[in-house]
C-alpha cells in the first residue's frame, strides 16, 4: 500500500437533521442507524470512505479519523512519539488522539472500520 488511505470520518452536527437535509441535497445517499442503545446518526460511503454524522455531544471528541495503515501499530507507535508518548498497549488496531484531541484509528488492510462508538 502506498500510504494510509482515509476509511472513516465522523463528524458531530448540532443540527442533525438539518445536516442529514444538506448532505442528501449534496447528492449522499444517507441512511439511518443507531447501534444498541447510541445515538440515532447517519452514515453515507464516499468512495470507499465510510462518513458518519452524530449528533453533537453524543460521542467525545470534536473529529473522529479512521485510516488504513499497512502496520498500525509501527504508525500508532510512530504518532505517539511526535506527541512525546508511547503506545502502552498492542492490538490488531489501534486508536490514538491527535493533539486537537480527535480520535484516530489505525487499522491494517484486513481490519477496516465499519462503525463508529
Amino acid at each position: 500500500m502506498a500510504g494510509p488511505k482515509l476509511d472513516l470520518l465522523v463528524l458531530r452536527c448540532a443540527d442533525l437533521e438539518l445536516t442529514a437535509r444538506f448532505y442528501s441535497a449534496l447528492g449522499l445517499d444517507l441512511v439511518a442507524e443507531q447501534h444498541g442503545n447510541g445515538p440515532k446518526h447517519y452514515s453515507a460511503r464516499v468512495g470507499e470512505t465510510l462518513l458518519e454524522f452524530y449528533p453533537a455531544g453524543s460521542v467525545s471528541g470534536p473529529l473522529r479519523l479512521g485510516f488504513v495503515v499497512d502496520d498500525p501499530l509501527a504508525s500508532a507507535e510512530a504518532a505517539l512519539a511526535v506527541a512525546g508518548r508511547r503506545l502502552t498497549s498492542a492490538a490488531a488496531e489501534a486508536v490514538l488522539l491527535d493533539p486537537d484531541g480527535n480520535r484516530i484509528h489505525l487499522a491494517g488492510a484486513l481490519g477496516k472500520l465499519h462503525q463508529a462508538t
